[in-house]
């Protein structure tokens, strides 16, 4: 599962009867899919993220690495089958989107199946989305348990490390304010406590 997030997908290919290696750029994302069922009960634990008795070592412990969907640190055809879902319309430009697509089939097997999924531009009518043009910002609103709250100084970054952002004791800003004011271009939506992020989206069409 290469750009696999927080691991949404981990427990459909768990459940098929496969081992899943999931990559992603964001440290921070790949950490929330190792608590995504620790600790918890059936019924405190979504349906999506539930598993058969005996994968749930593997839903807890996935085999997860940090790495960029154009490098990615695995084999030539060592796996039977790769997915890259809402991943390939982030990439900037066509030399990247090429490069992604070349190292899924780099490392899927002669026969394999690669499984890509990205925006499109067209839209069904009851969509809620409506795009102007194929390159474009839509916000992101990224929940504040999904941040880590503010401990030291270190520099924020985006890529490959934790999120780790100071302030100081007195301060009385949510974690959402904090982040999205340590961030350019990032707002806080005051109404539901959200950090809005603009996202780069490149939308395919027929």
């Amino acid at each position: 599962d290469v750009g696999c997030g927080d691991g949404k997908y981990f427990p459909a290919i768990l459940e098929s009867g496969s081992y899943v290696i999931g990559t992603d750029i964001s440290r921070p994302l790949l950490e929330t899919s190792l608590n995504s069922t620790m600790g918890g009960s059936s019924a405190t634990i979504p349906e999506s993220r539930r598993v058969s008795s005996n994968r749930q070592a593997l839903m807890d412990r996935p085999a997860i690495a940090v790495a960029d969907c154009m490098s990615v640190p695995l084999r030539t055809e060592s796996c039977d089958a790769a997915i890259c879902i809402a991943v390939l319309h982030h990439l900037s430009n066509t030399e990247r989107r090429l490069r992604c697509i070349q190292e899924l089939a780099r490392i899927v097997k002669r026969g394999g199946v690669m499984n890509i999924q990205a925006w499109a531009l067209d839209q069904a009518d009851d969509s809620k989305r409506r795009f102007a043009a194929e390159d474009v910002y839509v916000p992101f609103n990224a929940q504040p348990k999904y941040l880590q709250l503010p401990s030291n100084n270190a520099s924020p970054t985006t890529q490959g490390e934790a999120l780790n952002i100071a302030a100081p004791k007195s301060d009385n800003r949510s974690t959402a304010q904090v982040y999205a004011d340590a961030f350019d271009g990032a707002n806080y939506d005051d109404r539901k406590g959200l950090v809005v992020f603009q996202r780069y989206c490149h939308l395919y069409r027929k």
